[in-house]
């Protein structure tokens, strides 16, 4: 198969930074849904701000399969291919994770929030991800990845899978996610399963890119971004029933349906959104998007320390600076996040060792 030169997709950095803001957001928000409890005025806040955005996961799962997907359809199947694909993707992506899980893990017998038992249980928590709260997703990524060169057989090999990968993707996760709650199955090690839908989402967008890169008319735009709002806060209240509340009427099954289909919502309405701040926003919005597009996967490494860090500084004294110091912390870990990043990619040159592929920072 020849692999023919394609356009260089640009309008995606605005899904990454909007994910990667999204990202911090939940987790410095987090701590409005722990301490307060449904009757406080503020709670419903906290609960849109945090739950709402949930998307986040899938838009970064999305940006993986476009992009893969789009780089490798029509390459040559060969085994130079793949290996040179594992070798970079792994190399940063792998290297970085094991750096940061090694760090979170010592971070946390200082902190005191996690006991020293041994060399096997740190060695277990990398393995699965559990070195700290977000490091999971790394490995859900992984697999991906790893599974790629399969799902490009199928594309390459048969035309239905191709056309249908959305649908297929769709029904194998809602068919393993509702299997697995059903019969309360768990795994130590985070499954790519419950984000196929949106891995495969990314990859048909990719494959059918130039029709549906297509502008849409502005009353279109504008009911088909209110259909996902409203859609997003029926998850959310849903989400309080279910999850919150432990609302035993509601099946899980017609909840996970609707989860879904408000990510991958979510996902091509920023899609679309996207290209229209590509094409219409000024030049110097486009290379302020671009410059947190490249430490977006940094952003996801180190927020949590950072945050951390913040917590340590604003302590709440008060209810009122309770509600202001998390929205305070939020700026402070957006800011501190890109100059730590910042300052790190500058002194060292193997950054990419810590934080992913980077650009040359000149």
């Amino acid at each position: 198969m020849v692999s023919l030169q394609k356009e260089r997709v640009e309008s995606i950095k605005f899904m990454r930074v909007v994910a990667m803001l999204l990202v911090v957001l939940i987790h410095t928000t987090g701590i409005g849904i722990r301490e307060l409890t449904p009757d406080n005025p503020f709670y419903f806040l906290y609960l849109f701000l945090n739950r709402f955005t949930r998307f986040e996961g899938a838009v970064f799962v999305f940006l993986s399969g476009f992009v893969l997907f789009y780089n490798y359809e029509s390459r040559p199947y060969t085994v130079k291919t793949w290996t040179t694909f594992y070798k970079k993707r792994f190399m940063y992506i792998l290297g970085p994770f094991l750096v940061w899980s090694i760090f979170y893990q010592l971070f946390s017998f200082y902190m005191g929030t996690r006991k020293y038992i041994g060399i096997g249980p740190m060695i277990e928590n990398i393995a699965t991800g559990q070195s700290y709260y977000q490091l999971y997703f790394i490995l859900i990524l992984v697999q991906l990845y790893f599974l790629l060169p399969v799902f490009i057989y199928f594309i390459q090999k048969f035309h239905w899978f191709k056309k249908y990968l959305l649908l297929i993707g769709f029904i194998i996760e809602l068919g393993v996610q509702v299997l697995f709650k059903k019969y309360n199955i768990t795994f130590a090690l985070p499954l790519f399963t419950g984000y196929l839908a949106s891995f495969f989402f990314g990859g048909w967008v990719a494959m059918y890119y130039p029709k549906l890169k297509k502008e849409w008319s502005r009353g279109l735009m504008a009911g088909a971004t209110i259909f996902t709002v409203a859609l997003g806060i029926l998850y959310m209240l849903l989400y309080y029933q279910f999850h919150i509340l432990d609302n035993p009427s509601i099946p899980y099954a017609p909840f996970k349906i609707l989860a879904m289909i408000y990510y991958l919502s979510a996902c091509f309405i920023l899609f679309k959104w996207s290209i229209i701040l590509e094409k219409y926003g000024s030049i110097r919005f486009n290379e302020w998007a671009e410059r947190l597009r490249v430490y977006s996967f940094g952003y996801y490494l180190v927020h949590p320390f950072i945050l951390e860090l913040a917590k340590l500084v604003f302590v709440p004294q008060t209810l009122f600076q309770f509600h202001l110091f998390i929205f305070i912390r939020y700026i402070v870990v957006v800011i501190g996040c890109y100059v730590f990043i910042r300052v790190i990619h500058i002194l060292l040159p193997r950054a990419w060792m810590i934080f992913g592929k980077l650009p040359s920072w000149k």
